[in-house]
């Protein structure tokens, strides 16, 4: 009997070395309000809109045309300030945190589709008064885009699609199995370092995911109710076939991708230009030595290359 109880002590002590480490990560990275990360990253012309039922927070800046802005997955609006730095003098810019993300936090539907991001983005439209513009959309937002454009073609101006989801084969190997409702509750338990990792897999140069940057992307991680909302995006992932969405869509399209990116091949490119069918015009651009993050690898020329798309598709309207 003496002998079990030797052997119990080393399983008693893991046990409350683990029931430690638990309680002491909930507490030090236990969700941070609103209102703190607001006044942390929020910054001037921060806004908020209530549509149906979501809090959504954006911004809208410059003058001139009409440009969209919809961030990459795992990002936020933030994303957009060199190019929002670049083009205000030249667009009136409009960007939004999705939801599960940043300060706009959960959607009380729990819907967290590309049509449903649509809807949220006409949502916003609406609200704004802007019948018409031109949309860019990063990785997930490029599936919002181009969801949006196939649904409300009278509102899309031109869409720029920056290294797009959707083609067959290339759902994420990790998304292929079916994720347990529980699963989300890990999420709580993930301290900040595990995330520089996650934050370089997708980008070539390591360099641009500064400890800043780090830091910012686990305190928008932590906003309440974000995990769990984030938890549950990933268990919708869309893998679904886009071929009716794209060939629905009339806008002239440009497509930006990064030559190196490791999650979706550059050979999608011609795949999206085959789908597009009935777009008017649809252009590509490559970028060598490039990831899957392009608003952050190279943000200066991107924007000047869908800068000199827009305005050239709205110069042949005149």
């Amino acid at each position: 009997m003496s002998r079990w109880r030797l052997l119990l002590w080393p399983l008693k002590a893991l046990f409350l070395l683990i029931a430690a480490y638990i309680i002491w990560v909930l507490l030090a990275y236990r969700d941070l309000p609103v209102e703190e990360l607001e006044q942390r990253y929020g910054g001037a012309h921060l806004q908020q809109v209530t549509i149906d039922g979501v809090h959504l927070r954006y911004k809208v800046e410059g003058q001139g045309p009409v440009l969209v802005l919809i961030h990459s997955h795992f990002y936020t609006m933030r994303q957009w300030q060199p190019w929002v730095d670049q083009l205000s003098s030249r667009f009136t810019l409009v960007r939004f945190d999705l939801t599960s993300h940043g300060l706009t936090g959960p959607d009380p539907s729990g819907d967290y589709s590309r049509e449903r991001g649509s809807q949220l983005l006409t949502g916003l439209l609406d609200h704004l008064q802007i019948q018409k513009a031109s949309i860019v959309g990063s990785s997930t937002g490029a599936g919002i885009a181009y969801t949006f454009a196939a649904r409300y073609p009278e509102r899309s101006q031109s869409l720029v699609l920056i290294n797009a989801p959707g083609m067959p084969k290339t759902s994420n190997k990790y998304m292929d199995k079916p994720l347990p409702a529980w699963g989300g509750f890990l999420f709580y338990l993930l301290p900040e370092g595990l995330f520089e990792g996650f934050l370089k897999a997708p980008i070539v140069d390591d360099r641009l995911v500064t400890p800043e940057l780090l830091s910012e992307f686990f305190d928008m991680y932590r906003r309440e109710g974000n995990r769990m909302a984030e938890y549950q995006r990933m268990r919708a992932y869309e893998k679904g076939d886009v071929s009716p969405l794209l060939a629905s869509i009339t806008s002239p399209v440009l497509l930006m991708w990064g030559e190196q990116n490791p999650q979706l091949p550059v050979e999608h490119v011609e795949l999206f230009k085959q789908k597009l069918t009935a777009s008017k015009a649809v252009q590509s651009i490559v970028y060598p030595g490039i990831g899957h993050v392009i608003p952050l690898e190279n943000p200066l020329q991107s924007a000047l290359d869908t800068a000199h798309f827009v305005q050239s598709q709205l110069a042949e309207l005149k």
